[in-house]
């Protein structure tokens, strides 16, 4: 099977060698495999600031530099995130050994996206989307000799920095507007949802993590928690067998569910669907967490949402949808955060 990574070889090769090590690693040595898909948000970071004559921020962090490119309005939110998740999931990596074939393949799909978002915004401009297709496990690891492999990377890791300060200028509006084209046809995986919904609610006071508080692996409402608790059971028989994206807990206190869905998904539809019947269906074990019941309804609340930000052009397919299910007159209504 050729690489995800493969159209990145003639242009930029330093993105496509990460990219192929990161696949090769994927099952056998997850720590790796994160630790490179760290170094293409690291090397895509760099470029960009060599590529558009960027001043350095005076606190030369890996995070200030992606706090810079999005205030120059070279990076939209969203590919903000994905780098920061990169960043931190590579520290995670280094400094505590850290391994997850799971969360691998997730930052895999978010990693080649953003490949693709950076060539049509820094090399080919009329380059074409392809779907991601994950990696299959092999029987036996591929061997590997770690310092050459070091050595490759630091080679190419400079061949590309001399290419982009070589490389004409290009205007910085001329940039902007072509970045910001591409990210707006960006597709994004179920699993980029999943990340970009969990960092939304984590800013506005949440513990969010799909990977680790979720109900299979544990996670419960626990007092002194505001806790998202991923793919909670509930007895509804539509979609994904009862299993409602998150439910939202004040300590032991159910408040509201969420789903997530695809990015060109139309929200208030998701609302009067699967979120009434989650909000209906909670199982009879969990009736100790209810706060009340308000008619059928044995939750108070109820949001859907794609991950998109905002957008009033396209208000069925953006933000967070909100319903408050007390009253059977209201009416579900887009937000633009997380408090309605």
């Amino acid at each position: 099977m050729q690489s995800n990574f493969a159209f990145l070889d003639e242009q930029f090769p330093v993105l496509g060698n990460f990219g192929k090590l990161a696949e090769q690693y994927c099952y056998s040595d997850s720590n790796s495999c994160l630790m490179k898909l760290g170094m293409i948000g690291e090397t895509i970071v760099n470029l960009m600031f060599t590529y558009d004559r960027i001043p350095l921020p005076y606190d030369n962090t890996a995070a200030a530099r992606i706090n810079t490119l999005l205030r120059e309005g070279l990076l939209t939110s969203d590919l903000a995130s994905i780098l920061h998740g990169l960043r931190k999931i590579r520290n995670k990596a280094v400094h505590e050994n850290y391994s997850s074939v799971s969360e691998g393949k997730s930052f895999l799909q978010m990693a080649h996206s953003l490949c693709e978002w950076f060539m049509q915004t820094y090399g080919d401009w009329n380059y074409e989307h392809h779907d991601f297709v994950m990696p299959e496990e092999v029987s036996e690891p591929v061997a590997s000799d770690k310092v050459q492999e070091e050595k490759k990377e630091k080679e190419l890791e400079e061949s590309a920095q001399a290419a982009a300060a070589a490389a004409p200028a290009v205007p910085q509006a001329e940039r902007r507007k072509q970045a910001g084209k591409a990210a707006s046809q960006r597709p994004k995986s179920e699993a980029e949802t999943r990340f970009l919904i969990d960092e939304q609610l984590r800013m506005v006071g949440w513990e969010a993590d799909t990977e680790n508080i979720r109900y299979s692996k544990g996670a419960r409402p626990a007092k002194g928690h505001n806790l998202a608790i991923a793919e909670y059971p509930t007895d509804s028989k539509v979609a994904t067998k009862g299993y409602v994206d998150y439910a939202l807990f004040i300590g032991t206190r159910l408040i509201a569910t969420v789903e997530a869905k695809k990015y060109h998904t139309d929200i208030p539809s998701v609302i009067d669907y699967q979120c009434k019947d989650y909000s209906r269906c909670i199982r009879q074990q969990d009736s100790k967490y209810q706060i009340g019941t308000w008619g059928e309804y044995k939750v108070p609340f109820t949001f859907a949402t794609n991950g998109r930000p905002y957008l009033e052009q396209y208000r069925l397919k953006s933000g967070i949808w909100f319903l408050d299910l007390r009253k059977p007159d209201n009416a579900p209504r887009a937000l633009r955060g997380w408090i309605p």
